[in-house]
Order: C-alpha cells, then structure tokens, then sequence
C-alpha cells in the first residue's frame, strides 16, 4: 500500500474518530508505536510482535493494552459479590492460565464473551 492510500482512508475517517493503528489479528491487535520514514520507505514499529522465526513458541508476553485488559478482569474479579475464596480460585485460575498457556492464548480467553463471569452469592 502506498503512504497516499493510506492518507486518504486516514482523511476519510469521520471528524471524532482517533482509531489505533494495529497489525495481527483482530482478537490479537498489535498497536503502532512509531514511524519512521527512510527515503522511498515508511518503517512501523508495532508492539511486541511475535518473531516469525519463533516457531511454535511464543515469547512475546503482554502488551499494554493486554496488561489493562487483564487488570480490568482483576477489577472485575475483585469488586464481585462473593466469597474470598471464589476470589481466590478465580484469581489462581488466571495466574495459571498466565503461566501454562502463551500470552496470545490467555487474552483469547479473557476476551472471548463466553467465558463466565465468577459466581456471585
């Protein structure tokens, strides 16, 4: 894509509208964080992108915008009406997601609408 297409869809957005510009995938959006332009090219810089070479494992960790989301759940978590120990469990649970599954695998989770709320009382 030339930098003048990308001008012109950038103009097109309505007035109020600051979207982020991401890569990846929608489930998993790795944010712009800068952009530098060398002669004929725009470098982006995206955060935490997986390397390619990686295969199939994972090293990118959380990203900003992953770690409010996942502390946005803690919130959540924290002001339900239950017991410490549900609030326990459900918080174990997460760590344990954190430390067994890849970070990409963890916020699919947290993100996904059908993952239950913990139980209230």
């Amino acid at each position: 894509m030339k930098a003048s297409e990308l001008k012109r869809l950038i103009e097109s957005l309505p007035a109020d509208s600051d979207p982020d510009i991401v890569t990846g995938e929608s489930w998993l959006p790795e944010r712009l964080l800068e952009a530098k332009l060398d002669g004929e090219m725009l470098f982006l810089s995206f955060d935490s992108a997986p390397e390619e070479t990686q295969g199939e494992e994972e090293g990118r960790g959380f990203v900003e915008h992953e770690v409010s989301m996942i502390r946005h759940r803690l919130e959540q978590l924290i002001e339900e009406r239950s017991d410490t120990k549900t609030k326990a469990d459900a918080m174990l649970a997460l760590f344990l997601m954190g430390h067994e599954l890849s970070s990409s695998d963890v916020i699919e989770i947290l993100e996904d609408p059908q993952v239950p709320e913990p139980p209230t009382e």
